[in-house]
Formats: C-alpha cells, structure tokens, sequence
C-alpha cells in the first residue's frame, strides 16, 4: 500500500514534469516565432524605406534631366552664366541620386537581411 502511494507521487511528479517540459517547449516555439514576426516587421520598414529612397531618386533624376535640357537651352542662347549655373544644379542633383539610390540599396539589404533572421528563427 505504501509503495502505491509512492508510486502514485512518482508519476504525479514526472507526469508534472512533462507538462511543465511541453509549456517550456511551447513557450520557447512562441519566442520564436515571434522573434520571426519581429524580424517580419523589421524587414517590411526597411523595404519600405527603400522604396521612398527609390522615389526620391528618381525625383533628383527628373531634377537633374531638367537642369541639363535648361543647360542646353542656355549654352545654345550663349548664356555662359545661366548654362554653367544649370550644369552646375545638375551635377548636384546627380551626386542627390546616386546617394540615395545608395540608400535604397543599404535598406534593401537590411531587409533582406531581416528576412533571414526570421527564417532562421522558424527554423528553430
């Protein structure tokens, strides 16, 4: 009768471990997983970021194509000074493209780099 009661301890404690193993093991699929939905999210706002730098590229680009036809206009009319200012407008706004194409292209891989944590992570 006595080791009946023991044994009844024994496997309420194991039956008890077992319950708390698969909690522990639960809880640390949810870290997980939200850890990946944290990455998720992160990676959207860098793409995100990436696409208004890819806008602001292309506006610096249009500004740019504008200031050189001005240029043209100006070096036809033998205006030195207005064709040299517009070159000069130009040339500031190509380097403004190109640095934020720059931008675009660190965010794009920031993005992508959230995305493999987040594979990563659902892969635990």
């Amino acid at each position: 009768m006595k080791n009946h009661k023991y044994l009844i301890i024994v496997i309420l404690v194991l039956f008890a471990l077992c319950i708390c193993h698969s909690i522990d093991t639960f809880a640390q699929d949810d870290y997980y997983v939200k850890k990946a939905t944290e990455y998720t999210k992160e990676a959207e706002y860098y793409q995100t970021k990436a696409q208004g730098y890819y806008r602001e590229a292309e506006y610096y680009l249009k500004k740019a194509e504008s200031y050189e036809r001005e240029a043209m206009y100006y070096t036809k009319k033998g205006d030195t000074y207005n064709a040299n200012r517009n070159s000069m407008y130009a040339r500031s706004a190509r380097d403004k493209y190109l640095t934020q194409v720059g931008y675009a292209k660190t965010a794009e891989e920031r993005a992508a780099d959230y995305l493999r944590r987040a594979q990563n992570m659902l892969r635990r």
